[in-house]
């Protein structure tokens, strides 16, 4: 019977599998030798990622310490899966996970002199950039494929990328960007006054051709233009407090922010008692002709509902999938993952030890991906 399909009808019958899936798709390629030089040609890929458009979160990288306690050298990034998806390597030891885009994963040596890395976890490929350019101090960077405004990031993991590292100096804020092109760092590009409260050392959201970063304890937010290679500060809106903040993104290109609040609740007991009430908020940012942004509320979850917990919920640390619309949030004892379009809430399990953060990994994978 395979052998009676044409090549067009095997392409058709191998482009209809999903893409969350991909072992469906290693075991159709496995069916005999046509169907795996079908399923692994670049065109094959291409055709593959415009059908289906949204790469799959094929799991997450979570930032542990796994060793004794007082242990300094324990840190550890785990590729957690969340398909059937397997890496070459699912663990960097002393590394710790700051970014993922675009098939990459940005990865820094910890707890000595930060190098960075650039990690493919389908092709298990790991490259480590020069030197930084300057000793930094609070600082953040994100990977993003090269070619801004002209790629669709369909299939642009062999293509170029760029790293933008940013430092929050004792004066000034710094940007410096890598070009895997050039294999160099390129001079400062200067930025604000250094903020306060420093950098927050969180992932990135790209809209479009700007790249935003968390700054000044969650008060503002650092744009950088990647065409224009310019920097612009956003503020919070006024009264806006949080100890902790993510960066969020919507469908239609729109930038967010999702922050955990806390608030003590009367439960309507006879004797008066009270609990406590965890919500994530969640609002969006609008620009206006003249330049200003303005915030709206885009609603709300009640985590303690959800999850079956209230109080343990912690208030330091929450992470958003890009692109698939998933939140992570840890508690005292797991990390749940919460689908916003299904209602689907899962318990991950990342294993032994302490998760102190974690990097959402979105790609597609075909038989062809690490070839």
């Amino acid at each position: 019977m395979a052998e009676a399909l044409t090549d067009d009808l095997v392409e058709e019958i191998l482009l209809r599998l999903a893409p969350d899936d991909p072992v469906s798709l290693v075991r159709a390629a496995a069916v005999c030798m046509r169907w795996r030089r079908v399923a692994s040609t670049r065109s094959f890929r291409r055709g593959f990622a415009r059908r289906h458009r949204k790469a799959p979160m094929l799991g997450f990288i979570a930032n542990l310490r796994d060793g004794h306690e007082g242990d300094r050298y324990d840190y550890v990034a785990r590729f957690v899966r969340a398909t059937r998806f397997r890496p070459f390597c699912p663990e960097r030891r002393h590394r710790r996970a700051l970014d993922a885009r675009h098939g990459r994963v940005l990865l820094t040596t910890v707890p000595w002199k930060p190098t960075l890395e650039v990690w493919d976890p389908v092709t298990g490929e790991l490259r480590e950039l020069p030197s930084m350019p300057q000793t930094v101090t609070s600082w953040n960077a994100a990977v993003v494929c090269a070619a801004h405004g002209a790629c669709d990031h369909l299939d642009c993991r062999r293509g170029p990328f760029l790293v933008v590292l940013l430092d929050s100096g004792p004066e000034m804020m710094h940007l410096f960007v890598y070009s895997s092109e050039t294999g160099a760092w390129s001079e400062p590009i200067f930025g604000p006054p250094s903020p306060t409260y420093g950098v927050e050392m969180v992932p990135t959201a790209l809209v479009g051709n700007a790249l935003y970063f968390l700054i000044d304890a969650t008060e503002s937010i650092l744009k950088y233009d990647l065409a224009a290679r310019s920097v612009s500060v956003i503020f919070m809106p006024t009264g806006f407090t949080s100890d902790f903040a993510a960066l969020t993104t919507t469908e239609d290109g729109v930038l967010g922010f999702a922050k955990l609040e806390k608030s003590t609740v009367e439960d309507g007991g006879l004797l008066g008692s009270s609990r406590v009430k965890c919500e994530l908020r969640l609002l969006s940012m609008h620009p206006g002709p003249d330049g200003y942004v303005t915030w709206a509320e885009n609603g709300s979850i009640e985590l303690g509902s959800l999850l079956n917990v209230d109080a343990s919920i912690e208030s330091d640390y929450v992470a958003f999938a890009h692109g698939v619309g998933i939140f992570f949030v840890g508690t005292e004892d797991a990390w749940f993952s919460i689908d916003l379009k299904s209602g689907r809430v899962m318990e991950e399990d990342y294993g032994n030890g302490d998760t102190q953060s974690i990097v959402p990994y979105s790609s597609f994978y075909t038989p062809g991906s690490f070839s």
